[in-house]
């Protein structure tokens, strides 16, 4: 299939993005949605990215983002992505706040200037909350906040959540001499026990207040300039182990810097910024 493709390119702090709006345009199958970000997501030699974002219309809300990352695969949310895409659509639409339907379920957006504040959901930390994305045997009730991965000879301890996106969160006094691409990649080698990979977080302590975190991104299969369901769970884990004093935590990512909130009910918001980089064409065969 061919395609002219026209898009706009989006970053929030560095995790960037191609957005194709097809809200009032012919949608694009999946199986060729899939193929693009393979292509397109590439950084030699198309428009390079961390994905593909399709926005499509959806009843009941202001649209509806479908984020393809550049191992083809579907991711279920995106921090980042949903405030890129919070972006162009409150600027297309001139509103202040939108609601966005996810794989996730559907996220609300307040437009603040040049920063935007998305409503992330629960912080779920029960088995039966990752169920498909870890196969170890237990309750559905077990908790996932002491749980052991090996990535090689490496043993890592630390916490599972889903925060739209399932998050590994490790505490670390060293955050700079991790070697996060290869502890990524070796851990998502075992399709045994992560059948559809896992997101990896390192976190250190730098405030009462703040963490510094790297992240490794399943789908992207490398480490990312930010991302925003990695700060979102890293920052939760350390309110509830107690890493982080009570209220409002900076997380300081590669790109930037996220602030995150969470309520008495283990409800987290995000705020961070968002950018327009530039808007392009070009044909594609898929």
């Amino acid at each position: 299939m061919k395609y002219d493709f026209r898009f706009v390119k989006y970053q929030g702090c560095g995790n960037d993005f191609i957005i194709k709006d097809e809200l009032d345009g012919p949608r694009t199958p999946d199986r060729d949605r899939s193929a693009l970000a393979r292509k397109l997501c590439d950084r030699h030699f198309k428009v390079g990215a961390d994905g593909v974002i399709f926005l499509e219309r959806a009843k009941g809300v202001d649209g509806s983002m479908r984020l393809f990352e550049p191992a083809g695969n579907e991711a279920d949310m995106c921090g980042n992505g949903i405030r890129c895409i919070a972006s162009y659509l409150t600027g297309k639409l001139g509103k202040s706040e939108i609601d966005v339907l996810t794989r996730d379920g559907v996220k609300h957006i307040v437009r603040r200037g040049d920063s935007y504040t998305v409503e992330m959901g629960l912080i779920r930390t029960k088995r039966k909350d990752l169920r498909g994305y870890i196969s170890d045997n237990g309750k559905a009730s077990d908790s996932m906040m002491d749980i052991e991965i090996r990535a090689g000879r490496r043993a890592l301890q630390g916490s599972l959540v889903n925060s739209g996106e399932p998050h590994f969160v490790s505490k670390t006094n060293n955050l700079a001499s991790l070697d996060v691409k290869d502890i990524g990649d070796t851990v998502n080698g075992n399709h045994k026990r992560f059948p559809k990979g896992v997101n990896l977080n390192f976190a250190q302590v730098i405030g009462p207040h703040r963490i510094s975190i790297r992240t490794y991104e399943r789908g992207v299969y490398d480490e990312t300039l930010a991302c925003g369901t990695g700060a979102t769970a890293s920052a939760a884990v350390a309110l509830m182990l107690g890493w982080v004093e009570p209220g409002q935590v900076e997380v300081k990512v590669r790109g930037g810097t996220l602030e995150i909130k969470v309520d008495k009910d283990s409800r987290a918001f995000m705020t961070g910024p968002a950018e327009a980089e530039f808007e392009g064409a070009l044909k594609v065969i898929v």
